[in-house]
């Protein structure tokens, strides 16, 4: 009865071990994957001003993940550490063009995807918007890593890698996408496809990685211009509200809208259907 058991319980190893070997090596073969979207040649050149370039480039949600050298955004046992980088050091190991697809397809310099930045609504940036984001990310003083080590997967992350239950933009964003040349006067709809949707709908609420958003229109809908304004550029709601993520990422990105641009995201997100 005992050399049963010694061999059931032998058995029972093995596949666990078995199991775990299967599923790292498959969660590497997740991350390991390339996308065969080509670095295609770009001039950047921006007729803004500096001033202007960066503004316009801040408005973008850069900050609100990856502060000023680098942000855990994710930090769960089991499922692991996700950070995002120091864009100080990244982006000179970048040619413009490697930088534009992995803003606009995220594809990083090895062919491999990114995971949680919004490339399937930065693939909407205008060109001028881009180049004036490139020329800004060049400017950037480097800084050292406010941030210790990197990305790193626990083994419920390792299980949904393995399972193809992660989700990477790279596969969301067409091969060739032909973005509008420049920013439109009105940036309403603009606004909202290249921040806001990633995170919220228009009339509903939408599950995250993380959390869960509220519907956009009815939202805004209860705002007063004078509230909607606070609300960018604080990310403090009606009573002086923290609203977590939106907080951070009004604090350090959408207050660079313009009063004229804020009013005409608010009456792009009101209007009726």
């Amino acid at each position: 009865m005992k050399r049963i058991l010694k061999i059931v319980l032998a058995s029972l190893v093995a596949i666990c071990l078995i199991a775990v070997v299967g599923i790292y090596a498959l969660s590497e073969m997740r991350l390991s994957r390339t996308y065969d979207v080509a670095a295609a040649d770009i001039a950047v050149k921006t007729t803004l001003s500096p001033d202007e370039a960066e503004r316009r480039a801040r408005t973008l949600m850069c900050g609100g993940c990856h502060h000023d050298a680098g942000n855990i955004l994710l930090d769960e046992p089991g499922v692991g550490r996700i950070v995002a980088p120091n864009l100080t050091r990244l982006v000179p190991m970048y040619s413009d063009a490697e930088l534009v697809r992995l803003i606009r397809h995220g594809v990083k310099k090895d062919g491999t995807g990114v995971f949680i930045m919004p490339a399937g609504n930065f693939a909407n940036i205008t060109d001028d918007d881009m180049a004036a984001l490139v020329v800004w990310l060049r400017t950037l003083k480097q800084l050292p890593d406010a941030v210790a080590g990197g990305t790193h997967w626990g083994p419920l992350g390792r299980v949904g890698l393995a399972l193809d239950k992660i989700p990477f933009e790279a596969d969301l964003v067409p091969a060739v996408v032909t973005p509008a040349a420049t920013r439109p006067a009105d940036i309403g709809e603009y606004a909202f496809k290249t921040d806001c949707s990633h995170c919220h709908n228009l009339d509903t609420a939408k599950q995250s990685e993380a959390f869960l958003a509220p519907a956009l229109r009815p939202l805004a809908q209860s705002y007063s211009a004078a509230d909607f304004k606070t609300l960018l550029r604080t990310g403090k709601g009606v009573g002086g509200r923290d609203l977590g993520v939106m907080t951070q990422v009004s604090q350090w990105d959408f207050r660079y809208f313009t009063d004229i641009e804020i009013e005409q995201i608010q009456a792009y997100l009101t209007r009726q259907p």
